[in-house]
């Protein structure tokens, strides 16, 4: 019964799109991390779905805990056991870091979490009295309905396959049927794509950070991109500081938004506030090996603003060799398992055309 319940409450979560983790703030009161999403967890398709993610600092009456400070680092879900996902080496890497006031006790972001499984949300969290809370809530994903579909679309057709080749292996007593299925299966498994990338031509690799500077309505605004190209299963760190006419730091908010140029969508949006000496950060995994744009508005508090844009390019790689290996095993054992039954078919029918001819006798 207890086991049931606890699956009934992990259930409960994920329809909730949230996950919370209590502990004790100072004054020893229980001090909460929610992490909520739009839409919720259960419909959310990774690689697809663009997510407006909240996470909300409480107290134990449920209200948010205002002025305080939080630092985000989102890590991946672990490598799978068995299948691997669509991008090998964002597999256990950290996808997000960010860390900021939350004046009214809540950070919103918008992301595309690229594969399924359990994402860990690693929360420091300094109360206005100084005290330190610590949290791990996470968000749980399932795989995209799609990919499924298509594998076992795919499980069936290579089961067809193997089913047919060991019929004809049987009826018309030609083995080299075998070696045929073999080598189609290993031309299918060569195939596999790069994960993520590369995919059509990027703009040249940069490994030195990348400095934009940008003056206007009386706003000077330097940002840097560290390192200058990405790479998959790597962070990169964007970093700007903005001052007014006489030098001072500007106070108000810049938007980021890191947008997939392939087919022109949105991975990330961000809003930061300026901190006190004018300056915000954020660093951002840019998971799918293909050219990026980072896109920036800064919002002043008395109403200037000023926008621009730096390119990044993003490096992809092959997936490594023991994924190649697990993946090819595994389209070889639906191709077996119908070539193992192919073969008894055959054998049976074999056997009925030759009884009559034996009782003949």
């Amino acid at each position: 019964m207890r086991r049931f319940l606890i699956i009934g409450t992990l259930l409960l979560s994920l329809l909730m799109g949230s996950v919370a983790v209590a502990q004790q703030g100072g004054d020893g009161r229980p001090v909460r991390v929610l992490v909520e999403t739009e839409p919720p967890a259960n419909a959310i398709v990774p690689d697809e779905t663009l997510v407006t993610t909240r996470l909300r600092v409480l107290d134990a009456a449920g209200n948010p805990l205002p002025g305080v400070r939080a630092a985000v680092h989102v890590d991946t879900p672990p490598r799978p056991n068995i299948i691997t996902t669509d991008f090998p080496f964002v597999e256990d890497t950290t996808l997000l870091e960010l860390e900021t006031t939350l004046p009214q006790g809540e950070l919103t972001f918008q992301a595309l979490y690229p594969i399924r499984g359990t994402y860990t949300f690693r929360t420091r969290v300094t109360l206005p009295d100084g005290q330190v809370v610590e949290a791990r809530p996470t968000l749980s994903l399932r795989e995209n309905p799609d990919e499924v579909r298509n594998i076992l679309v795919l499980v069936g057709l290579l089961f067809a396959f193997g089913l047919l080749s060991g019929l004809i292996i049987r009826l018309t007593g030609r083995p080299g049927a075998a070696t045929v299925t073999t080598l189609v299966v290993l031309m299918l498994a060569g195939r596999t794509v790069w994960a993520h990338g590369p995919s059509g031509e990027t703009t040249s690799r940069q490994d030195e950070p990348v400095t934009v500077v940008r003056e206007a309505n009386g706003l000077r605004v330097t940002a840097t991109v560290a390192p200058g190209s990405g790479a998959v299963g790597r962070l990169n760190t964007i970093t700007l500081r903005a001052t007014v006419d006489n030098g001072t730091p500007a106070r108000g908010s810049v938007s980021v938004d890191a947008i997939h140029l392939e087919d022109n969508v949105p991975i990330y949006r961000f809003v930061l506030p300026l901190e006190a000496d004018g300056t915000a950060q954020v660093a951002a995994q840019l998971f799918d090996g293909t050219d990026h744009e980072l896109r920036f508005t800064l919002r002043t508090d008395d109403g200037r603003t000023v926008a621009w844009k730096i390119p990044v390019a993003v490096e992809g790689f092959a997936p490594p060799l023991t994924v190649k290996l697990r993946s090819l095993g595994l389209l070889m054992i639906p191709v077996v398992v119908g070539l193992a039954v192919g073969l008894r078919a055959g054998h049976s029918i074999t056997a009925g055309r030759r009884q009559p001819a034996l009782g003949a006798r």
